[in-house]
C-alpha cells in the first residue's frame, strides 16, 4: 500500500523544510500539507503536482516503488 503522507513527510524533511515553508513554496495551505502527512486526506493530482514541483521530483518518481534492502549486483551465486 502506498503511504503518500509518509513519503511526502520524508521528502520534506530530507530537504529540511517545515510544513509551512513547503506550503509557501507550493502555493497551498500548510493545513493541507499537515492533513496529507497525517493521512487525513488524499491530495488531488493537481495539489500533489504543486507540492512535488517544490522539489526536483516528478510524479512518476514519487510513486515509483522504493527498493527494499541493498541493491543486488553481479551474477547470482550457484
Amino acid at each position: 500500500m502506498l503511504d503518500i503522507g509518509r513519503k511526502l513527510q520524508d521528502l520534506r524533511e530530507a530537504h529540511g523544510l517545515s510544513q509551512r515553508a513547503l506550503a509557501r513554496r507550493a502555493g497551498i495551505s500548510n493545513a493541507l500539507i499537515s492533513l496529507i502527512e497525517k493521512e487525513k486526506t488524499s491530495p488531488s493530482v493537481a495539489s500533489l503536482k504543486k507540492i512535488l514541483d517544490s522539489f526536483p521530483v516528478e510524479l512518476s518518481d514519487f510513486f515509483a516503488p522504493r527498493p527494499e534492502g541493498p541493491p543486488k549486483t553481479g551474477a547470482p551465486r550457484e
